[in-house]
């Protein structure tokens, strides 16, 4: 009698659950196809059947196959993208659905109350034909470095990148990040994509004009092409080198010069003790630490060989952040060569991005001169004096201020006022910028309505001080460059009426610290010089890195694998490094 009432009891309760489930419109999910194709138990028999999907029509979500024509918005998002946000989205949906009861109302599947549409287009992981969830999706992914991330199945225990056209099943992948990746170098079976490796193979010019230089009056520009060499070579085969070795070959009676440093340019070495030997008086300047080691190694060898130079060393060891950063010559008192390249196999090639200038002008040889002897005669840093000059008349149509770190306060007196002033555009070429009262004139001026562009090199776009995030923040664009070689430049062009060329990055250390020279430039002509360069290498780097930031030394910068340097100044080479050991 007391198991009939058991057994009663029981049947009573299964009743009843079932009754309640019922009564409140709740189901189990068996199946999740896609974000919008859930397979559930619409007859609530607890059994999977293939004929009951619940379609999701009020969103739409990505696949790899999705075809986004009708929404001109989201065109440009490529197969890559549309895996990770098809990876997010159905690792969502499980977490949301799977094996969970669900609510069903007017076709619309409700968790916790909530909308689960709402859900995924709260996420950005979803779209409707409301244009600000298709902007909100587009932003979010652009927002991200896919190359970071990788496939692992969990069944072969093997990564995939993220673009490989292998055939997916969901449940066995997972979508992780570099950073969680252990012994990364076993891992060969990575696929590059037909785009990526078009990027790389396909590195065709973008302009037939011949930009390597310019000339107007007596003054010659000279452009470093990054595009042209994947590895830096001991030859002085670039226009601005041969430049620099004739005008040493050609000086008669003074050589002034201040390097940060000198390595693997032989040519200029022996071409300066030619000119000693033949009489030619030759005085050096250079950075040293407190340790008395300058940065390139052959510095030493030209210590031995022309014995007449100063260095910064007592004054590092009482400010050790102030480096003598300048690049420039003085020849006869008459000319100066200077610019942002070292006189290094890296500067003087196509291997980094550089200008360089000479320029025949008396006037501003005796200014350079003056600033010389003041570090020669061993005053650096903050103990130079500043020395007084004017902007000088070069030609009738070229106007020309040289300025000096840190005496000028080159960005507080001149960039800034500059960039507030700009009326149509700034294009700035740049190796490291991270001077916050830049960034906050830059936004000013992009909020009044200035074209603003960047081109920002790799090793600055991963340093903590780096402003162009912000920047992006705000709508100004910024590229990173994806080269083996540097962004080298420190430039800025404004309006097609001012260039401004030099050793200054713009940092808070060059304007304060440094021993640095600019070159403020107003002639139409030579700013529209400048800005063509500009736009050349803004169009060689790939759109996508308008929105994130290779690594300087990985599969994603061309050349930085196989080029022998240490191109992300963390001791490891090519192969040593974890970026370089992800195949193809």
């Amino acid at each position: 009698m007391k198991k009939n009432i058991l057994l009663f009891l029981f049947i009573i309760t299964i009743f009843l659950f079932f009754f309640y489930r019922q009564s409140i419109s709740q189901y189990k999910v068996f199946k999740i196809e896609s974000p919008t194709r859930i397979f559930i138990d619409t007859n609530k028999n607890l059994i999977f059947d293939e004929t009951e999907p619940l379609i999701i029509k009020n969103i739409k979500t990505l696949d790899k196959d999705s075809n986004l024509k009708e929404y001109p918005i989201l065109n440009e998002i490529t197969n890559q993208q549309k895996r990770y946000i098809e990876f997010e989205t159905i690792k969502l949906s499980h977490k949301l659905l799977m094996n969970k009861f669900i609510t069903i109302k007017n076709n619309e599947i409700f968790v916790n109350n909530k909308k689960y549409s709402q859900l995924l287009l709260d996420k950005k992981l979803a779209f409707n034909d409301n244009k600000e969830t298709q902007k909100k999706l587009l932003n979010y992914i652009k927002s991200i470095n896919l190359d970071e991330y990788f496939l692992y199945n969990q069944k072969t225990k093997k990564f995939y990148a993220l673009y490989t056209e292998n055939k997916i099943n969901f449940n066995d992948y997972k979508l992780v990040h570099i950073s969680k990746i252990q012994n990364l170098g076993k891992y060969r079976n990575l696929y590059l994509n037909s785009e990526k490796t078009k990027i790389y193979k396909n590195h065709e010019k973008t302009t037939k004009e011949d930009l390597s230089t310019f000339k107007i009056s007596n003054l010659n520009i000279f452009f470093q092409d990054i595009n042209r060499i994947n590895k830096p070579i001991n030859k002085c085969n670039s226009l601005a080198c041969k430049t620099l070795k004739k005008e040493i070959d050609n000086s008669n009676e003074s050589i002034d010069f201040a390097i940060y440093g000198i390595n693997n340019q032989p040519e200029i070495i022996v071409a300066l003790v030619n000119a000693k030997k033949r009489g030619v008086k030759i005085r050096w300047v250079c950075d040293f630490d407190k340790k008395n080691n300058n940065y390139y190694p052959d510095t030493e060898k030209l210590k031995k060989y022309i014995n007449s130079y100063k260095t910064d060393e007592e004054y590092d060891k009482k400010n050790p952040q102030a480096i003598m950063h300048n690049k420039f010559f003085i020849f006869d008192e008459k000319k100066v060569w200077t610019g942002s390249a070292n006189i290094t196999n890296t500067d003087l090639t196509d291997f980094n991005a550089n200008y360089s200038i000479l320029i025949q002008s008396q006037q501003i040889a005796r200014i350079y001169k003056k600033e010389f002897e003041q570090m020669y005669y061993g005053n650096f840093h903050t103990h130079k004096k500043q020395i007084k000059k004017t902007i000088i008349n070069f030609d009738k149509n070229t106007k020309i201020k040289i300025l000096f770190s840190p005496q000028d306060k080159i960005i507080d007196n001149d960039i800034i006022p500059i960039i507030l002033n700009a009326k149509k555009y700034i294009y700035i070429p740049i190796f490291f910028i991270t001077h916050k009262e830049i960034e906050n004139a830059l936004i000013r001026a992009k909020r009044k309505g200035v074209e603003i562009k960047i081109i920002n090199d790799a090793t600055n776009a991963h340093s903590k001080y780096t402003i162009h995030k912000r920047l992006r923040k705000e709508n100004i664009k910024v590229k990173t460059e994806n080269y083996a070689g540097k962004m080298h430049i420190k430039g800025m062009f404004v309006d097609d009426e001012i260039s401004i060329i030099g050793s200054m990055n713009f940092t808070k250390s060059a304007n304060n610290k440094n021993d640095e020279n600019i070159i403020i430039i107003y002639n139409k002509e030579i700013t529209k010089y400048f800005r063509k360069t500009f736009i050349y290498l803004w169009k060689k780097i790939p759109s996508k890195y308008e929105y994130f930031d290779p690594r300087a030394e990985s599969i994603e910068s061309i050349g930085s694998c196989n080029d022998g340097i240490d191109n992300n100044f963390d001791g490891k080479i090519d192969a040593d490094d974890i970026g370089c050991q992800i195949k193809n």
